[in-house]
């Protein structure tokens, strides 16, 4: 989304081609770190994404793949990010029983739950998409729909990711604290899902709203600034926390990682 606008005069030239610049670099951190999350569940036999989380991001991904997203490229990338979080959702499905031994129950009927899941978070982005382009929310000079002037489609995907973005990272950084053990998750998820979000959400945005403040005002508006900071604050909370985690879990014998403090030494394999 904005990769077809076209500012008004008084906009620098620079400010389309560096945001899409910013936003591939972006997107390509992000795939990256939804290899390494796959990589990691079946390595750590977990599941790093939290589990509402993986449901608003894949849910996220259809809908604008298959209804909002305009060019091949956006399209293509949506839909590279759908295939890979199937392999986020099988660890989910495989892996939650060691993640979920306390609650059998919810262990055997993960796989409903993430449907019900997703099915809420799908019709929650559907509908809001739905209102925006038919109500031409956003409409304003510069910013084309379908070949004309028309809703303002860089504003939905900026509201859209950034709760998807901010419930992540305090989800994130909630699960590691509850599990006590960094299953699932990796130095570099966390840096490439870090960087990702700063260069490809962040800084697009706020570059867009230096340059060509009255489209994209609502990056600096009291919410928005709320969702951002929230995301950045547990981002960065999160590596010091991460570190703590290391040095207390065990890593057991098929490289499952668990507590320390709840561990049968006689399952040990070794202790970070």
């Amino acid at each position: 989304m904005g990769s077809n606008d076209i500012p008004p005069p008084h906009v620098p030239s620079h400010v389309v081609p560096t945001c899409n610049l910013l936003l591939q670099l972006g997107g390509g951190l992000w795939t990256l770190c939804y290899v390494l999350y796959v990589h990691e569940s079946f390595r750590s036999r977990s599941y790093g994404m939290p589990l509402f989380a993986l449901a608003l991001n894949f849910s996220w991904e259809g809908v604008y793949a298959l209804y909002v997203a305009e060019s091949p490229l956006e399209r293509f990338v949506f839909t590279l990010w759908l295939v890979i979080d199937c392999g986020m959702v099988y660890g989910m499905i495989k892996y939650a029983k060691y993640e979920w031994a306390h609650s059998p129950r919810v262990a055997s009927k993960i796989g409903t739950i993430f449907t019900v899941m997703v099915t809420g978070a799908t019709l929650g982005h559907w509908t809001f998409a739905k209102w925006w382009i038919e109500n031409d929310i956003g409409k304003r000079d510069g910013k084309f729909y379908k070949g004309v002037v028309g809703p303002d489609t860089t504003e939905l995907g900026f509201w859209s990711a950034l709760i998807c973005q901010s419930y992540l990272s305090a989800a994130s950084l909630c699960q590691l604290v509850v599990r006590q053990h960094s299953g699932g998750v990796s130095w570099t998820i966390w840096g490439t899902r870090t960087l990702g979000s700063v260069i490809g959400l962040y800084l697009v945005y706020g570059w867009e709203w230096y340059f060509w403040r009255e489209a994209h005002e609502y990056f600096m508006s009291p919410f928005a600034i709320f969702l951002w900071m929230t995301s950045m604050i547990c981002d960065c909370v999160y590596p010091y926390t991460l570190w703590c985690i290391k040095k207390s879990e065990k890593v057991l014998l098929d490289e499952r990682k668990v507590d320390g403090n709840e561990m049968n030494p006689q399952n040990e394999k070794k202790s970070r």
